[in-house]
């Protein structure tokens, strides 16, 4: 504190009466007037108004807040030597005696006025406010529309979700390779298996081969209509030609089919689907003709796509079909045999234990005659019987010719 602030009326002045000198000073002070003119200016003072400067503010400057204190306080009855100090200083030290003056101005009527009719400057409008800052407003109106977004983009994915499935489910429906397995199982006119599809009694149709029907399965004819209408836009492509010549095949026109498939095997790649097709045409083509060589060509065309793809029920089945149609029993029961283990469709499973056993009931025929025949040939003496007995019947057969003419 400043020793050299007003000493005149301070060390005059009885102890009481400090007090009320501090008042005037500090008003002095707020309203900006300078020492009185009867005293001696002091050190600070002097070389402030000297200067013609303000003080600039140093380290010795107390803090904006510290006139707080000064404010606050009842000078007329100072309560220590901070206020003293305080007020030497802004005695002393423009800047400061601005500050000092600025936090101590009186507030207008205007001022008042408008302070007044703020909703927080009471104390229960200060609680309304905090109670509605504290529900933070923006997130109670965004958050109807938060929820609106939600369903709406929660709705718009289970329509896309439904859509897609519906779509595939008619694709599916609606494969050309599905309807052709349905129209084999509504009317099955052969003995060989198709792909995919279901069982169904063998009922040949009493048509001429290769002409119209009385009336075409309507799978079948919706399949043709669509694996035209795909070559339409790819004439060369190898699915839909294959499946063109499947339907060949239920329409019993078996050389189309034939070219077909023999010019995609021949192009490749070679599948088991495309050599089951292919022996499918050729063996029905030769029971239609009588053909051995048709017949022949179907049964390596099987063991080929049985050699591609060895757990096939369906391969396994029409390879079957064809070895006891070529008289090898004894590989069509190794065949039925595997099939057995692969086969999971009861229906089909049940047809394949069925050929399975008159293949067997023929064969313990075969073996019962072959038995017989051994016996006759085995001693010499049953040979000469034998050849005794077939002249005799010989003989028989030339005698009764005339009464049967």
């Amino acid at each position: 504190m400043n020793s050299d602030f007003n000493p005149g009326p301070v060390s005059e002045n009885p102890q009481g009466d400090s007090g009320d000198a501090l008042a005037r000073a500090f008003e002095d002070l707020v309203q900006g007037l300078a020492p009185p003119s009867g005293a001696p200016p002091s050190g600070s003072w002097a070389a402030g108004s000297e200067s013609g400067a303000p003080h600039g503010g140093s380290a010795a400057c107390p803090e904006p807040g510290a006139w707080a204190l000064l404010l606050s306080a009842d000078v007329s009855s100072p309560q220590s030597a901070r206020v003293s100090a305080l007020l030497a200083h802004a005695a002393a030290c423009r800047l400061c005696a601005q500050r000092l003056r600025t936090l101590s101005a009186e507030v207008s009527t205007e001022e008042s006025a408008v302070l007044a009719g703020l909703a927080c400057a009471s104390a229960q409008g200060r609680r309304t406010l905090a109670s509605e800052l504290a529900r933070t407003p923006h997130q109670v109106l965004r958050r109807p529309a938060t929820r609106l977004y939600l369903w709406t983009g929660a709705g718009l994915a289970a329509s896309l979700l439904i859509a897609a499935g519906l779509l595939s489910w008619w694709r599916l429906e609606n494969n050309p390779e599905r309807l052709l397995a349905e129209a084999y199982a509504q009317a099955r006119i052969f003995d060989l298996r198709m792909p995919g599809a279901a069982f169904a009694e063998v009922t040949p149709r009493t048509h001429l081969r290769g002409g119209s029907a009385a009336r075409e399965p309507a799978r079948l004819l919706e399949a043709r209509a669509r694996i035209e209408h795909q070559l339409e836009n790819a004439p060369e492509d190898a699915h839909w030609l294959q499946l063109g010549a499947r339907a060949d095949i239920l329409e019993e026109k078996f050389d189309p089919a034939i070219d077909i498939l023999d010019r995609l095997v021949a192009a490749g790649p070679v599948t088991a689907g495309l050599l089951l097709d292919d022996a499918s045409a050729y063996y029905q083509r030769g029971e239609a003709t009588g053909s051995e060589n048709d017949r022949n060509t179907a049964l390596d065309s099987l063991r080929r796509a049985d050699e591609l793809s060895p757990g096939d029920p369906v391969v396994l089945f029409n390879e079957a079909v064809a070895m006891e149609d070529r008289g090898q029993l004894m590989n069509a029961v190794e065949t039925w045999n595997r099939y057995l283990r692969f086969e999971r469709d009861p229906r089909w499973l049940a047809e394949g234990r069925r050929r399975l056993q008159t293949l067997e009931q023929k064969l313990n025929q075969l073996k019962s005659h072959q038995s017989r025949m051994e016996q006759r040939l085995a001693t010499p003496r049953a040979m000469r019987s034998l050849a005794a007995a077939r002249q005799s019947k010989v003989r028989d057969l030339r005698y009764r010719r005339p009464f049967i003419q």
